[in-house]
């Protein structure tokens, strides 16, 4: 297959697409378990961005073609400022001061 006729893949998709099924199977585990400590999805958040990098390096580096498109810059900034996000919050429940906000 030549390159023009490889079909486009949007960098973002798979991290995307992994970030939904943990974030699911998380909120799943605490339906059935509402005692279970969940924090541990928060220290687990810069995965989020340890595998964007991931895809994208390994997608560049394949030959195929790569598209990036609005699109695909939405989802990667979806997963970014949402993987921020979560740190911030890990960061404040493992290290703020508990009298600040509340």
């Amino acid at each position: 297959m030549t390159n023009a006729e490889q079909p486009c893949r949007r960098v973002g998709t798979f991290t995307f697409g992994v970030v939904l099924i943990t974030a699911g199977l998380a909120m799943l585990a605490s339906m059935f378990f509402p005692h279970l400590d969940l924090t541990w999805v928060l220290k687990l958040s810069p995965l989020a961005l340890i595998s964007l990098g991931a895809e994208t390096l390994l997608a560049a580096r394949g030959g195929g073609r790569v598209k990036y498109d609005w699109v695909g810059m939405v989802l990667c900034c979806l997963i970014v400022c949402t993987a921020l996000a979560l740190f911030a919050a890990a960061w404040w429940m493992l290290y703020g001061e508990p009298g600040i906000w509340f």
